[in-house]
């Protein structure tokens, strides 16, 4: 009788492993891209479907590719002018003025990260910067260019004091970095 329970507990978890093997996830369709992370170092990223991978990329000498300082933003769009409150839906005006930057700006690629003031929750802020950055990145894409990568980073990465209504229309914006 043990053994007969242990064999149908076995059948269920491959049952259960197969299942879950089969739900699609939202990464199954990323395209290996470039990463540049603060410090302004490269790494190749791709997501095969199973699991993440990153590695740095080398230059000829073995050292890892980085720029001499911190990656600075080509491009800080307030997102007053690029968005209505709350939401990451770009304007015609808005969507021109990107296009041209993207269509004449000499860089090879570009990284889009979003932030937000701190006013709302962690998890809305979050979410609120990753799809502006999106969405500037779709206007990117639609324009030709090659996006790197987009990250949304909500009031983590503040440039002014949240205290103000000044410093907080400052922290509300879209930086590209071109690389």
């Amino acid at each position: 009788m043990i053994a007969i329970a242990a064999a149908a507990l076995f059948v269920a978890a491959i049952f259960a492993g197969s299942v879950q093997a089969q739900t699609a996830h939202e990464l199954d369709s990323a395209q290996p891209s470039i990463w540049t992370d603060p410090d302004g170092c490269q790494h190749y990223a791709i997501y095969n479907g199973w699991q993440g991978f990153m590695t740095p990329v080398f230059r000829a000498d073995g050292s890892v590719q980085c720029s001499s300082g911190a990656q600075q933003p080509c491009l800080v769009a307030s997102t007053d002018q690029l968005f209505a409150s709350g939401s990451y839906t770009i304007g015609a005006e808005g969507r021109r003025r990107l296009a041209d930057f993207f269509q004449h700006n000499g860089a090879t690629s570009f990284t889009i990260n979003g932030h937000t003031d701190n006013v709302g929750g962690y998890a809305y802020n979050m979410r609120l910067s990753d799809n502006r950055a999106n969405a500037v990145a779709a206007i990117a894409r639609q324009s030709g260019a090659n996006v790197a990568g987009t990250q949304g980073f909500g009031y983590t990465q503040p440039r002014a004091d949240n205290a103000t209504a000044s410093g907080r229309a400052l922290n509300r914006r879209v930086e590209v970095m071109c690389n």
